[in-house]
């Protein structure tokens, strides 16, 4: 008598998040994140990140359990264009347009976003790519928002759609209505109190006040305080009475999975 037997393959990706406060990597299954190193980012200066990245690559350890290689890197600066200016022009020069700093073309990098017939251009400083081209080669390194944005394609059918990513110190907005993608940003805040200003100019400017999706992502004990506090607050100001808060701690790391 013989039997068969049936494996299921499981394929592990490496997932990273990279922002001006810290670095992480976390470990995805298919079903499950796990975080495996994180490390705070003191010496906010090329060399300082660069030794940051390279210190956290090496504690994970042997690369070779991974089948797929994503990064997420959050800029500040960055904009969003179609396809026709993107053609009509280089990265570095639209870019410059929306950046109060001056940025050299090493650093700019862009990802095409073709379920939107748009491109995102950002700041990419080299030692990203110094560190993680050397160490996997095959390692897909896109902006947070280009992940968000994909995102937007899949899923719910409902309209009205905004994520909000939360971070130490900065967060990203992407809002889609009408089956169009109306709004993208990055802003610096203090206080819950901060986010809650910026959400509501942008759905005043909108005229956003019917029934819709809000989604609060971010990792870590402290976002998550924040984002609890963040509810609390818009649940009781009558902007945000049609909206359907859901706090996704880290859902919008899986996001990765759509660029590999």
């Amino acid at each position: 008598m013989s039997f068969l037997i049936f494996v299921e393959n499981t394929f592990v990706q490496l997932i990273l998040e990279i922002t001006q406060q810290s670095i992480a990597a976390f470990q995805f299954t298919g079903s499950e994140i796990q975080l495996l190193e994180k490390a705070n980012c003191t010496k906010r200066t090329d060399v300082g990140y660069k030794e940051v990245l390279t210190q956290v690559i090496e504690k994970i350890g042997n690369l070779d359990r991974f089948e797929n290689f994503s990064c997420s890197y959050f800029s500040q600066e960055f904009c969003l264009v179609p396809n026709s200016l993107f053609a009509a022009s280089v990265p570095e020069t639209l870019l410059q347009y929306t950046v109060h700093k001056t940025i050299s073309k090493s650093d700019v990098d862009y990802n095409r976003l073709p379920e939107w017939s748009a491109v995102i251009i950002y700041q990419l400083p080299m030692w990203v790519k110094s560190v993680l081209i050397l160490k996997a080669p095959r390692i897909v390194i896109q902006h947070e928002i280009a992940h968000v944005l994909r995102h937007l394609t899949t899923g719910s059918l409902i309209p009205l759609r905004s994520h909000l990513v939360i971070h130490e110190e900065q967060f990203s907005l992407v809002i889609r209505k009408d089956g169009n993608i109306v709004h993208t940003s990055i802003q610096e805040y203090q206080s819950e109190e901060d986010i809650v200003y910026h959400l509501a100019t942008a759905f005043t400017q909108l005229k956003i006040d019917s029934k819709n999706e809000l989604f609060l992502h971010g990792t870590g004990d402290q976002i998550e305080s924040t984002q609890k506090k963040l509810e609390s607050h818009l649940k009781t100001i009558g902007l945000f009475s049609q909206s359907k808060i859901e706090i996704q701690p880290s859902t919008h790391l899986q996001y990765q999975t759509l660029c590999v």
